[in-house]
């Protein structure tokens, strides 16, 4: 990234590595797509031969698209190693799913050649402007990018507390490389047109132990050992959220799922 006010600027190196040691947690914990916005995005694509998840992590999306696009040839692709190698493991070989690293601003595919890209929970560690030259570049003409994010809604009870945790736990913590507007940066796009957004609110009702295996999953965690013993942080996580949970343990969390369509 050349943004020196990014994450990467200060806190990691290199973004291949930002996850490697948590994908094991990533796989499980992480929340799922919602079956009825996956199927709105295909249906914005139209026939999808040749689809692309980028950044796509352990695969979870990815998986999700192949029984909905079960004729296209899916690629899931990320820059981290780990990842990959997490992905690939989690996928029974019938899915017939590729796996590949590659860096969203560097694309190995060739010109005018997939008629889908997918990202989920990942555009925020793009270099955007590259990324959206890339998508002019390798979707054909009329190609759909969907931007997905399963988002807590802010301010409530167990966001403000998990917000609050990483204030305390992890040096120069901040969540404003997140806050982009993908509608306007899409909008002001000159190869991208017809861009809508959809947001679909839920909740994610979890136990205590497996929230707590989400966060362990988050790159803010993965700071916040950095500087404390991983006991005493998921310690501190219990302590904290426990009180949020109902009497059968279960925290129940205001989700929105955003996904943000645009055609090149």
């Amino acid at each position: 990234m050349n943004d020196p006010t990014h994450v990467y600027a200060d806190r990691w190196a290199d973004p291949r590595l930002i996850f490697d040691g948590l994908t094991d947690d990533y796989d499980r914990y992480r929340p799922r797509y919602d079956t009825g916005a996956l199927r709105d995005v295909l249906a914005y694509a139209g026939d999808v031969a040749t689809l692309l998840d980028l950044g796509c992590g352990t695969g979870i999306l990815t998986r999700a698209l192949r029984p909905l696009a079960p004729d296209a040839a899916i690629v899931g692709a990320d820059p981290g190693a780990d990842m990959i190698a997490t992905a690939a493991e989690a996928s029974p070989a019938a899915l017939e799913l590729r796996w590949l690293t590659c860096r969203a601003e560097e694309l190995p595919f060739a010109d005018t050649s997939l008629d889908l890209m997918t990202v989920g929970q990942a555009a925020h560690w793009f270099d955007r402007p590259r990324f959206y030259a890339e998508c002019a570049r390798v979707l054909r003409p009329g190609g759909t990018l969907a931007l997905l994010y399963n988002n807590r809604v802010r301010g409530e009870p167990v966001d403000a507390v998990q917000d609050a945790l990483f204030s305390e736990l992890c040096p120069g913590y901040t969540r404003s490389y997140r806050d982009f507007d993908a509608q306007a940066e899409l909008a002001a796009e000159r190869h991208a047109r017809d861009v809508t957004v959809q947001t679909t609110p839920w909740t994610w009702e979890k136990s205590i132990a497996d929230y707590i295996g989400y966060v362990r999953s988050t790159s803010h965690h993965k700071v916040a050992c950095r500087h404390r013993p991983e006991a005493e942080v998921v310690a501190r996580y219990a302590e904290r959220l426990a009180p949020l949970a109902d009497g059968q343990g279960t925290l129940r969390a205001p989700y929105e799922t955003v996904v943000t369509l645009a055609r090149f």
